[in-house]
């Protein structure tokens, strides 16, 4: 039980009726959905937390929940950076932290990271990256409200019986753990840290302010100062939003027997309710008249942008005009037949503001077109070779193994991801080039992204990239799958250690009036990432690594991080 101080304390820092969420109600003894796991290691404990990785908050120990409404201002995102865990997942999450609105501090566990603060987290590709939000940007978000079981953050109690000795589960407190415990100890005092998060929501709405858009379509229209909302709605909340995932299996070696790859199963309840939520208007010229609203289709990207089943819903919108700031309240009409039945989704840019006939903008246009790779971040060694079961010799298949073995391992492990974002708006990197990356390789992009701002406007870049390693060979299919390609202990050896590698990350900002353009209207930047592993080996310093082995017996690796170079173009069009 919590103490009278820290409810004292939480109500001091904390409007009455928004108190956090206990993360102790995830437990599955209090009736949560999540089921924590013994301070002493298992060989099972990852199968644990994965059984399930997400409960809901409310009737944890069941599937299906309604959709609850969060809204904030976004103060961190990344998109595919790999590590979440590979049979729960086609693509790893885009993660979204939002300080939340006050009215819905209440949707905050104490769990979290950070007070007021929730994740939003939804699957790359079946999140689009023009629906990705940029730092500071507004959110909505309507989906389901969950604990990270994954994550259970175990703050030990004691043995109740043998008080010095710590504790999380029963188990701690009885043989065979304990030696000199009895068979019938309980733990008492343990607190757990499960955060809150909408994972996933299967609607988001990104507002995006202080830039400008072409509120009319004629030839000769010019830009004016608008707020964009980018709003995606679709039941595709990968393998978080998928029944056969997200159900609890009375043994965690149950794991290593289903198979819910591909999924078929959705649990969004997508036309439970409307998803309404607030645009405000940009400031209002005096000369004018009433505010336009134009909805555009999503922006070209590197994802489909299709609504799933072809019923795209309908928008309402009802102006405010008296409000401060003066804005548009926009529902997605998800509960309204359309041609065919209820909606399946919906896709689409919504711009709003005003005619402004003196509005001054510059229209900026960035180009990115390589990625410089000083360092392909592969181990020498692979981590996770390819042998022979028991003889354990070199193999590429298991025709090259004695005949009862077989050959296990995932062998060297080439590519790079990542992504890039102007002023917030993300493009994921696409094309076969990144499939074979080397030390000194010029990776081709074909990346375009465009802006009208104010003269005393920002214009940022951001960009950052990791290197595959076995994990990402793991992603959307089975644990037997896995462990039939790998074997029991690579398999292990795999997710535990065999995560990616980043490659650093570039942010750099260009003021108005030429934001970076340079006098001539066009510069060309070769931008040093910063961070990351890799580096060089430190005697034999031309020598490039990631991991101590990668250099010479009794050397060891220094990270100096910055694997790669962004080419990217900017131009001042007008």
């Amino acid at each position: 039980m919590r103490t009278l101080l820290l409810v004292v304390v939480l109500l001091a820092v904390r409007p009455a009726g928004a108190q956090p969420i206990d993360s102790d109600r995830a437990d599955g003894r209090a009736d949560g959905g999540c089921y924590p796991t013994a301070l002493t290691p298992s060989v099972l404990d990852m199968l644990v937390l994965i059984n399930p990785e997400w409960a809901p908050i409310v009737n944890g120990k069941t599937i299906d929940s309604d959709p609850v409404l969060v809204s904030g201002t976004v103060e961190d995102v990344h998109g595919l950076t790999s590590g979440d865990f590979p049979s729960t997942h086609l693509f790893s999450d885009v993660v979204m932290d939002v300080r939340v609105d006050p009215e819905h501090e209440d949707k905050v566990a104490t769990g979290n990271d950070e007070e007021h603060v929730i994740a939003f987290e939804w699957e790359v590709g079946a999140f689009p990256d023009w629906a990705w939000p940029g730092q500071e940007d507004r959110i909505y978000g309507l989906g389901r409200h969950i604990f990270d079981c994954g994550h259970p953050g175990a703050r030990a109690g004691h043995c109740a019986a043998t008080p010095a000795r710590e504790c999380v589960l029963d188990t701690d407190c009885r043989t065979p753990v304990c030696s000199t415990c009895s068979t019938t100890d309980t733990c008492e005092g343990e607190h757990f840290g499960y955060s809150s998060e909408i994972h996933p929501p299967h609607a988001t709405a990104v507002i995006r302010q202080e830039r400008g858009a072409f509120l009319s379509k004629k030839a000769n229209a010019k830009p004016v100062p608008a707020t964009i909302a980018d709003v995606w709605v679709s039941g595709n909340g990968g393998g978080a939003g998928d029944r056969c995932v997200l159900e609890h299996h009375a043994s965690e070696a149950d794991q290593l027997a289903i198979e819910c790859w591909p999924l078929s199963q959705r649990v969004a309840k997508v036309n439970a309710t409307d998803f309404t939520f607030s645009v405000p208007l940009p400031p209002k010229p005096a000369h004018a008249g009433k505010p336009r609203v134009r909805l555009l289709p999503p922006p070209e990207s590197t994802d489909a942008h299709e609504v799933d089943g072809g019923r795209p819903a309908r928008l309402k919108v009802k102006k405010h005009l008296d409000d401060t700031p003066p804005s548009l309240e926009v529902t997605v009409r998800m509960t309204k037949k359309v041609k065919g039945g209820l909606p399946t989704g919906f896709a689409g840019r919504l711009i709003a503001g005003w005619n402004d006939r003196t509005a001054t903008l510059t229209h900026v246009r960035v180009t990115a077109s390589a990625l410089l790779v000083s360092n392909d971040l592969e181990r020498v060694t692979p981590l996770i070779p390819r042998t022979c079961s028991v003889s354990d010799t070199p193999c590429a298949t298991s025709a090259d193994c004695p005949a009862t073995e077989s050959c296990w391992g995932a062998g060297p492990i080439d590519g790079w991801a990542g992504q890039m974002a102007v002023d917030g708006e993300w493009r994921r990197y696409t094309g076969p080039d990144l499939d074979h990356v080397d030390d000194g390789s010029i990776i081709p992009l074909a990346i375009t992204l465009e802006q009208y701002l104010p003269d005393d406007g920002e214009l940022r870049i951001q960009a950052d990239a990791f290197s595959r390693d076995c994990i990402d060979t793991a992603y959307g299919q089975p644990l037997k799958a896995g462990l039939d390609r790998l074997g029991l202990l690579k398999g292990i050896q795999c997710l535990g250690l065999g995560t990616s590698h980043p490659a650093g990350k570039v942010d750099v900002s260009y003021a108005g009036p030429d934001f970076g353009a340079g006098p001539a209207g066009t510069q060309t930047y070769e931008t040093q990432s910063v961070g990351g592993e890799g580096g060089n080996c430190s005697l034999t310093t031309g020598l490039l690594c990631v991991v101590d082995d990668d250099c010479p017996s009794g050397e060891t690796c220094t990270t100096t991080g910055g694997a790669f170079r962004l080419r990217y173009t900017i131009d001042k069009v007008s």
